[in-house]
């Protein structure tokens, strides 16, 4: 049986935190889902059994820092899951824990190379807390300590330019201006705290807001979803599809599960992949 839960940070850490989820399935068959480029760094506890990473081609350590990406990848994994992920806004991670992300590109990081000792005891308290909540508050008590007296100029204006993107801008060089920062310069600030360069950035922000449409309306056409989002034509927007998660938009909808606003960006990132047996999420 497959169990979805997905919690919405506190008021203090939404700067930082997108949400929190957890993911358990019980007594799985040998079984696969892919992730899809998201544009946030995310950190991943596994309290069940180890998953294997197509990307990487490797078992995948028990808690990690994972970086951005800007290729898909397939987890595969059998027996019982149980992950506890918190995913971060596009340049907290930076700021939380200390990291240029730039490093961390494509990369899942073992929690205990990052030389962080109260995240390593943080990893110790979820493995031994069954109730998501506690987990949840566990969590916050760690990022709030980590954050206590932060100020950046820096992050406040990498945070405003990704609320540019979001917005619909897509100009590298007013995105530079905006944040009173040199064109190198911006990129390279931009790069450190994302993971991604800006171009990058975008073609992936891009992609998102497509298969958001694309999920929501499946009716749409694709002529109209390529323009809604600046792409040159159709077949611009099917190559991205193809790159960033390996399916055009028709292959997608015909595996995608139902749109719901609830599990949105959860159904985003996790495209159901292989399985031998059927599970029910709760």
């Amino acid at each position: 049986m497959e169990k979805f839960q997905l919690v919405q940070p506190s008021k203090l850490l939404r700067p930082y935190v997108k949400q929190y989820w957890f993911l358990a399935i019980d007594n799985a068959e040998r079984s696969s889902q892919r992730y899809v480029p998201s544009g946030c760094a995310v950190l991943a506890f596994h309290r069940g059994d180890k998953i294997y990473s197509t990307l990487h081609q490797e078992m995948q350590p028990r808690s990690s820092l994972c970086g951005q990406s800007v290729s898909y990848t397939d987890v595969v994994y059998s027996g019982n899951l149980n992950l506890v992920m918190v995913i971060f806004q596009p340049v907290a991670a930076r700021v939380v824990l200390g990291i240029p992300m730039n490093n961390l590109r494509d990369k899942n990081v073992d929690v205990e190379l990052l030389g962080d000792a109260s995240l390593i005891e943080l990893e110790k308290w979820i493995m031994e807390t069954e109730d998501n909540n506690q987990c949840v508050y566990l969590i916050e008590q760690y990022l709030l300590k980590k954050l206590y007296g932060f100020t950046s100029e820096r992050f406040a204006r990498m945070n405003a330019v990704v609320q540019s993107i979001n917005d619909g801008q897509q100009d590298i060089t007013e995105l530079s201006q905006s944040a009173c920062l040199g064109y190198k310069q911006f990129k390279r600030v931009f790069t450190e705290y994302t993971g991604l360069n800006p171009k990058e950035f975008l073609q992936i922000a891009r992609f998102r807001n497509a298969l958001h449409c694309l999920h929501a309306g499946s009716q749409i056409r694709l002529n109209q979803l390529a323009y809604d989002w600046g792409y040159c034509d159709k077949s611009h927007l099917i190559k991205d599809f193809k790159t960033f998660m390996g399916y055009t938009p028709k292959e997608y909808l015909s595996i995608c599960d139902s749109y719901s606003e609830y599990l949105s960006l959860f159904n985003s990132v996790f495209i159901n992949g292989e399985r031998e047996t059927k599970s029910n999420r709760l």
